[in-house]
C-alpha cells in the first residue's frame, strides 16, 4: 500500500511550522552569516542584472562603448544556457549559502572564537577593521581560493566531476561567478571568504561590508567587460582555461601561474 500521508494538509502545516521553527533558530544562532548572505546576495542579484542588461545592449548594437569594453564581443550566454545559469547558481545563492554554508561555517566560527566573538553591540574600531582586517582577508582569500581552484584543476576527478561544471561557459558575465557545482560552491568559493574574518575575529559590520566587496569583486571578475579600462585577469583564466587561478593575481604573480599579459580576444590560437 502507498502512503499518501504527505498529501495530508495538517502534515504539510507541520512541516511548514517546522520548517519555520529551523529558520528562526537559524537566524538566531547564525544571524552575522545570516545577514552577510542575505546582503551579498542583493549584491550578487543586481550584479547579474547589470551584466544581462549590458550584454543584451551588446547583442542588440544598442551601445558602442560596452561594445568596446565587452573582451569576446561575439560570445552570449542565451536561451537554456541562460536558464541553467539562473537556476544552479540561484540555488546555491539561497539554498546551499543560506542553509548549508550559514549554521555550518557560523558553528566553526563560534568554536574558534568562544566567547572572544564579537557582536553587533561591540563597539567598531573602524581603523582596526578597515585599515588592518580587510586588507588581511584579501589576502587570505585569494590565497584559499587560488589553492582550492588550483587542485580542482590539477585533480583529473575533481575537474571532470566538479570543477568542469564551473567552465561550461568560456565568456561569462556576472552571474557565472556562483555557477558552480554546490560543494565547490560551498568549499571553493564561500569558505575562503570566512576565512579571514574568522582568524581575524571581524565585527559583524565589518563582515558586512567584507561579503559586499568580496561579491562585487567575483562578479567583476566574472563580467566579461572591460571596466574602467581594466580588464579582470581572472577573465583571462576562463578563456585559457589556464593561468590566473586566484581571484586578485597575487598568489598567482608570487607562484608563478600568472598570464604574463596575455588578454583574451586578442589571439584566440593561445586558447587552452
Amino acid at each position: 500500500n502507498v502512503n499518501y500521508s504527505y498529501c495530508n494538509p495538517k502534515s504539510n502545516l507541520l512541516f511548514t511550522m517546522m520548517l519555520s521553527e529551523y529558520i528562526l533558530m537559524m537566524w538566531n544562532t547564525s544571524s552575522v552569516s545570516c545577514r552577510c548572505s542575505l546582503i551579498s546576495t542583493v549584491v550578487f542579484y543586481i550584479a547579474s542584472l547589470i551584466g544581462f542588461y549590458a550584454d543584451h545592449l551588446v547583442a542588440t548594437h544598442r551601445s558602442s562603448l560596452l561594445s568596446r569594453c565587452k573582451l569576446q564581443p561575439s560570445q552570449f550566454i542565451t536561451g537554456k544556457d541562460k536558464r541553467d545559469l539562473v537556476f544552479l547558481s540561484s540555488f546555491n545563492m539561497l539554498f546551499v549559502g543560506l542553509f548549508i554554508c550559514c549554521p555550518l561555517y557560523e558553528w566553526l566560527w563560534g568554536r574558534i572564537q568562544a566567547d572572544n566573538r564579537l557582536m553587533e553591540s561591540d563597539e567598531w574600531i573602524w581603523q582596526n577593521e578597515l585599515l588592518l582586517k580587510i586588507p588581511f582577508h584579501v589576502v587570505v582569500t585569494d590565497f584559499g581560493f587560488y589553492s582550492i581552484h588550483y587542485l580542482f584543476h590539477h585533480s583529473p576527478i575533481l575537474y571532470k566531476h566538479i570543477h568542469k561544471i564551473h567552465h561550461r561557459f568560456s565568456a561569462p558575465t556576472a552571474m557565472t561567478c556562483v555557477y558552480a557545482h554546490p560543494l565547490e560552491f560551498a568549499i571553493g568559493n564561500v569558505l575562503p571568504i570566512y576565512v579571514g574574518p574568522i582568524i581575524t575575529n571581524a565585527h559583524p559590520i565589518t563582515c558586512y561590508i567584507w561579503w559586499c566587496l568580496a561579491l562585487l569583486g567575483t562578479c567583476k571578475g566574472h563580467s566579461g567587460y572591460r571596466i574602467l579600462n581594466h580588464s579582470d585577469h581572472h577573465e583571462e583564466h576562463h578563456f585559457f582555461y589556464k593561468y590566473n587561478y586566484g581571484g586578485l593575481y597575487i598568489t598567482d604573480y608570487l607562484l608563478g601561474s600568472a598570464s604574463e599579459g596575455k588578454v583574451c580576444g586578442t589571439n584566440n590560437k593561445k586558447r587552452g
